[in-house]
C-alpha cells in the first residue's frame, strides 16, 4: 500500500521543482542552467545528512585522468576535496565521489552531451584498501545519473534509449522530471515515484561504501 503522505510530498516536490524550471526559461541560457543546477543541488542538500556534501567541479583519479566539469557530484565523508581560491568548484577525487549527476533541460534531447559527460567520468578507476559497505553497487567506477526537467514521455521511450547507448556511455539510472519517467538500479518509475526511485539510487551509491581507507600517496606517484 502506497504511503499517503510520502505521495503528496512527493509530488509537491516534482512540481515545485517544474515551476522553477518554468520560471527559468525567459532566462540566458548559461543562468537558466546554473539556477537549474543549484536548485536540484540545494535540494539534495537538505535531502540527505550532512555528510554527504553535494559540489560541483571536475574529477580526477591516480593515473591523471579527467572528469571534465560536473554539475553535481556527490560526496564520500571520508575523503578530502579541493575548493578553488576563488569559488565554489572543487578538483575531486575519484575515491571521494559516491555518485554524478548531470542536470539536462531536455533529458532526450540532450542525451548526447550527458553521455559524453558520463563517458568521461566512467572513464576514471576508483581505487580502495579495506572498505566496509551495503549493496552490489560497483567500487571501481563512479555511478552516473542524469535527470532531466523534461524529456522522456514513457519508461519505453527511456529504456529503448538505454538499450541503444554504449555501456561506456550509458548513465547507470535516468530520471524526466516533469513525466517522472525513471530507470536506474533495477528499478522504473514513473509520477512522483520516479523521484524518490531517484533519492533510493543516490542513497544506495552513498550506502555502497560507508567506510574505506584510501592511499592519497597514489596521488603523487
Amino acid at each position: 500500500m502506497i504511503n499517503e503522505a510520502l505521495r503528496q510530498r512527493m509530488t509537491g516536490i516534482q512540481h515545485g521543482l517544474m515551476a522553477t524550471y518554468e520560471a527559468s526559461l525567459p532566462l540566458p541560457n548559461a543562468a537558466k542552467g546554473s539556477e537549474r543546477e543549484a536548485f536540484l543541488r540545494d535540494y539534495l542538500e537538505k535531502l540527505y545528512p550532512a555528510s554527504n556534501r553535494f559540489s560541483s567541479g571536475a574529477i580526477t583519479d591516480s593515473s591523471g585522468h579527467l572528469s571534465g566539469q560536473v554539475d553535481i557530484a556527490v560526496e564520500q565523508p571520508f575523503c578530502p576535496s579541493f575548493p578553488s581560491t576563488l569559488g565554489d568548484e572543487r578538483l575531486l577525487l575519484a575515491e571521494s565521489v559516491a555518485a554524478v549527476i548531470e542536470v539536462k533541460s531536455d533529458v532526450q534531447s540532450q542525451w548526447s552531451q550527458a553521455c559524453n559527460t558520463v563517458q568521461k567520468v566512467k572513464s576514471l578507476q576508483r581505487q580502495y584498501g579495506a572498505s566496509i559497505g551495503f549493496g552490489s553497487i560497483s567500487l571501481d567506477k563512479i555511478p552516473c545519473a542524469v535527470v532531466g526537467y523534461k524529456g522522456f514521455g514513457t519508461g519505453a521511450a527511456l529504456d529503448e534509449k538505454l538499450k541503444g547507448t554504449a555501456e561506456s556511455s550509458r548513465p547507470d539510472a535516468v530520471l524526466t522530471i516533469e513525466s517522472g519517467v525513471f530507470i536506474g538500479g533495477g528499478i522504473s518509475a514513473t509520477g512522483w515515484m520516479g523521484l524518490y526511485c531517484l533519492c533510493i539510487f543516490l542513497n544506495n551509491s552513498m550506502r555502497s561504501l560507508t567506510a574505506a581507507s584510501v592511499n592519497l600517496l597514489d596521488y603523487l606517484q
